[in-house]
């Protein structure tokens, strides 16, 4: 995976980066240190392919770290951001071979770029909206060679394609035919494309519409098995929210929801058993209505909600976003 440090004194400014760098990218791993020690402690326990720091900490804190990562880690690059950096302090960031330095705003907007540059990842863009199964038979029809990097609700997985033909996989400790079936009955999913030639051992030979067909076979059974033990109906869907935590408002996107409660992608780090507040807004009633809820669960991307009691008026504005805004979640994906 490729690790990004990014290390500043000021929590806010270091969580809304951080959060910014995630949504780039699923190949990008964000680590976040609020001091230079926590940053060491990282480099100490991690292998960092890029450090990214000087975002609003002084200069002179900014050169130490520099300094004594540099030295203490000769391999690894770091990016230094500043606006209006002194001239001393340019001079010195210029002769550092391992640094490299975004003084200006309109600097910044080539981080990414960068990034991608540094690690190597000729990245193809990121997909939502589209079925896994589709793509890959695109792929298959263009003979094209990637590396995809699919998720879905806190799962993550890889798939190697060669001359469009699906050659390995890995998700957790599954790898090859395995993982790729996994990966193939996940609903939703997040696709980012690497174009760069990876060197990889070929694990999987079964042709792409047999693997297709296989996996919805596991779709099915899973269905005709698994009894539905929620009270509700859960609905998928993707609606922009907000929701508040101790007088603080954070923006997300709903992935689902149901009348007992609610999935939302957040990179707040929310904690099990919180309180929250979410708002959400029907355009058809024309009404907006704010829900108490808990938190019962939390994995990767996102945190999983339980409602209090609703409300009438509260129903009826669920009921409209499930009716224009949503669609039915299978039972073996609940």
């Amino acid at each position: 995976m490729n690790n990004i440090l990014i290390v500043d004194n000021d929590s806010i400014v270091l969580q809304t980066f951080a959060g910014l760098l995630k949504s780039q990218s699923a190949f990008l791993r964000i680590f976040s240190a609020a001091s230079i020690p926590a940053a060491f402690d990282i480099l100490q326990t991690t292998t960092i392919k890029v450090l990214i720091t000087g975002l609003h900490m002084p200069e002179v804190e900014t050169f130490e770290l520099l300094t004594q990562a540099a030295e203490t880690y000769p391999h690894l690059r770091i990016f230094v951001m500043t606006n209006n950096a002194s001239a001393m302090f340019r001079t010195k960031v210029k002769q550092m071979a391992s640094v490299v330095h975004f003084d200006h705003a309109l600097d910044i907007s080539m981080l990414p770029k960068r990034l991608f540059t540094e690690l190597q990842i000729d990245y193809g863009g990121q997909l939502r909206g589209i079925g896994l199964s589709s793509f890959l038979q695109m792929m298959e029809l263009e003979g094209r060679s990637c590396t995809l990097q699919v998720t879905a609700k806190g799962k993550s997985g890889s798939i190697y394609i060669s001359h469009g033909k699906p050659v390995a996989a890995k998700m957790g400790l599954l790898s090859g035919k395995p993982a790729i079936l996994h990966i193939l009955t996940w609903e939703n999913v997040l696709i980012d494309i690497d174009y760069a030639t990876v060197e990889f051992e070929q694990e999987i030979s079964t042709p792409l519409m047999n693997l297709l067909l296989e996996s919805g076979r596991i779709v099915d059974e899973k269905q005709s098995q698994r009894v539905n033990l929620r009270q509700h109906g859960r609905y998928d869907c993707l609606v922009g929210v907000d929701y508040d935590i101790s007088d603080w408002t954070y923006q997300c996107s709903m992935r689902d929801i149901s009348e007992g409660g609610a999935y939302i992608e957040t990179e707040h780090p929310v904690k099990v058993n919180q309180r929250l507040i979410m708002s959400l807004s029907s355009p058809v009633l024309e009404r907006t209505c704010t829900i108490h809820g808990t938190v019962v669960r939390r994995d990767a991307t996102g945190v999983g909600v339980r409602f209090d009691e609703l409300s009438l008026q509260q129903k009826q504005v669920i009921r409209s976003l499930i009716e224009t805004r949503c669609t039915p979640i299978p039972a073996a994906s609940r």
